[in-house]
């Protein structure tokens, strides 16, 4: 198997585990766990999502970003993940 210059294994695996694991099937309707940031839960439930268009990159494309709401059962905190990510 060959590579193009300059691209590396780790670019690579970062790639294909954006595209295959993190995005599934393309079933909107999955469940998506979020692991809260001061207790470590796992939290299968949104309590709201919304898009919103990212910075553009250097060519100008925006990304569209779709983000959800979670509140820890454990410890309460809310906080914010983006659940996926399209360039528009």
């Amino acid at each position: 198997m060959t590579f193009k210059p300059g691209i590396s294994i780790p670019k690579l695996w970062k790639v294909f585990y954006s595209i295959v694991i993190k995005h599934g099937s393309g079933n909107s309707e999955e469940k998506r766990m979020a692991k809260c940031p001061k207790c470590g839960t796992e939290v299968p439930k949104t309590k709201k999502t919304w898009k919103m268009a990212g910075r553009p990159d250097k060519a100008g494309k925006r990304m569209q970003l779709e983000i959800g709401l979670y509140e820890c059962p454990k410890c309460g905190k809310v906080f914010r993940e983006v659940l996926s990510k399209k360039k528009i």
